[in-house]
């Protein structure tokens, strides 16, 4: 995959890969599969399920842990992030301990029944061109990442594979192949092949973030705020959120900061705007990714 869309002055070397599942590794997969939950449709079964007080108990828990974990603490924040102090006091599972219908309404509000323009959860609308051209290699760029690691958008709910809540499931399937490698026992020679899978899929997650996430996800958090808090710019990025979206995108902006420590990618050098094309798309059809049979 190669990045047009920021060039940052140096890129730091990636963290050589964790040689065992460790308690931050299980705190990110939390946040990266619940996360994709809270972005869905709250019409879906699958939104509906990320709501349960338990699982968002998890996920604050998760978020402050991260926020106390050293090697998630980057050396210096991109445009358009938060330090990732701030997933210690959002309090997430009480923003969304909520009717669902209140819920509902919010999520209809922000996003509407179509894709937002204001506040679009694609990556492709947040590409400086806007040639046709250029972003179906983007789309088909995210879809061949999807492939290469077994998944594919559902065909029960169809959905761009560029839209947010699809790409922080991804890193979560990383994550989970990830501990399933490295928890895999057996001869050495099988260890070995598990250490190397595992090595595979953590730089997997570097380079998904790097090339997918890490250079519009802040941007689509501030739009976020702006649509469901009343945010002017990102100069009021440090207000408290108002809304359980807004909680949301501060937790995004966050956690895309600590990614980047955990990960060792570099802070994208400009905050992005969203350009939407004029082509017809469909909202968020509940999203989701089905894995395949792998073939050995």
């Amino acid at each position: 995959m190669t990045n047009t869309l920021t060039t940052p002055a140096a890129v730091p070397t990636a963290p050589a890969p964790a040689p065992a599942w460790t308690p931050l590794d299980e705190a990110r997969l939390c946040l990266y599969y619940i996360l994709s939950r809270v972005l869905s449709d709250p019409a879906s079964r699958r939104q509906l399920r990320s709501c349960e007080r338990g699982v968002l108990e998890q996920l604050g828990a998760a978020a402050a842990f991260i926020a106390d974990e050293p090697a998630a603490r980057p050396l210096a924040l991109a445009p358009g992030e938060l330090p990732p102090s701030v997933l210690a006091g959002l309090d997430l599972a009480d923003w969304f301990d909520q009717p669902q219908t209140t819920i509902a309404a919010q999520y209809e509000r922000v996003f509407g029944l179509v894709a937002s323009k204001e506040c679009s959860p694609y990556e492709t609308d947040y590409c400086r061109q806007t040639f046709s051209v250029y972003r179906s290699h983007r789309l088909a760029d995210v879809a061949g990442c999807y492939r290469a690691f077994g998944l594919q958008a559902s065909r029960d709910r169809p959905e761009r594979p560029d839209h947010l809540a699809l790409e922080l499931e991804f890193m979560a399937w990383l994550l989970v192949k990830q501990r399933h490698a490295l928890r895999r026992g057996g001869a050495a020679a099988a260890a070995a092949a598990a250490l190397e899978q595992a090595a595979v899929c953590r730089d997997a997650q570097r380079l998904f973030v790097q090339e997918h996430l890490a250079w519009w996800v802040p941007a689509f958090a501030l739009a976020l705020r702006r649509k469901a808090d009343g945010l002017r710019d990102a100069r009021d990025l440090h207000e408290p959120p108002r809304s359980a979206l807004g909680a949301v995108g501060a937790a995004l902006a966050a956690f895309m900061a600590a990614e980047r420590a955990v990960l060792g990618v570099a802070p994208p050098t400009e905050l992005v705007e969203p350009r939407p094309s004029d082509e017809p798309e469909g909202g968020c059809g509940g999203c989701g990714l089905d894995a395949r049979p792998e073939r050995g």
